[in-house]
């Protein structure tokens, strides 16, 4: 079990880093919020990515192959969750005004409870029903018809806490005092830029029919 957790671990370290909803969503709760919202962010996310894990464990996977239109549906709620999140960056950017630089964001953004981001980071990952078709496709790697309930425990348990863990780096990293001081100078185009992709994934999610 060890070599199939080993590369299933390799994996789902390759995807986590490609930046995509859920890394946007961690650096700007981070830069906009603070290091501990962030950290509810990545926790937000990492359960939902939980979540996914024991759907593709528990075969969910077929009941979309046999309702197609079950995950076309999923997807578009998805991609219009991320819409909103996109558009609201957008207000928050063309809306700003300069604000002169402090060494504390926090005097200068509204603050969101950290239960809102915790929230937020798990529908953000929940928006894209085709993790469970990923998840399903990596875990063949180490699931069998025999496999013992430790054995798919461990399975969750390593791509719960991989997960937690790189994302909860990212919080580390972006909430860092110079990355505040940057954005502050800089958050009109951040937040426009940022918004940009989520609009993008959101539409994609919506036209794609695969």
């Amino acid at each position: 079990m060890m070599t199939p957790l080993i590369s299933i671990a390799v994996i789902h370290f390759f995807a986590l880093i490609s930046p995509g909803p859920d890394f946007f969503f961690v650096t700007q709760s981070a830069i906009r919020q603070s290091r501990s919202h962030a950290l509810f962010a990545a926790l937000g996310i990492s359960l939902s990515i939980l979540v996914w894990s024991i759907c593709a464990i528990s075969g969910l996977h077929y009941l979309f192959q046999k309702m197609a239109w079950l995950q076309q549906v999923l997807m578009i709620l998805g991609g219009l969750y991320l819409l909103y999140l996109g558009i609201q960056l957008l207000k928050s950017a063309f809306n700003k005004n300069p604000a002169p630089i402090s060494k504390n964001q926090n005097e200068i953004l509204p603050k969101k409870s950290h239960s809102t981001l915790l929230v937020q980071g798990f529908l953000t990952n929940m928006a894209n029903p085709k993790a469970l078709v990923y998840f399903s496709s990596v875990f063949s790697i180490a699931i069998s018809t025999n496999v013992s309930i430790f054995e798919q425990s461990s399975l969750l348990a390593l791509v719960f806490i991989e997960s937690l863990m790189w994302f909860s780096a990212v919080a580390l990293v972006f909430s860092a005092a110079k990355i505040n001081h940057y954005y502050q100078k800089f958050s009109k185009k951040i937040d426009a830029i940022t918004g940009g992709i989520f609009i993008s994934f959101g539409c994609l999610l919506i036209l794609n029919r695969d």
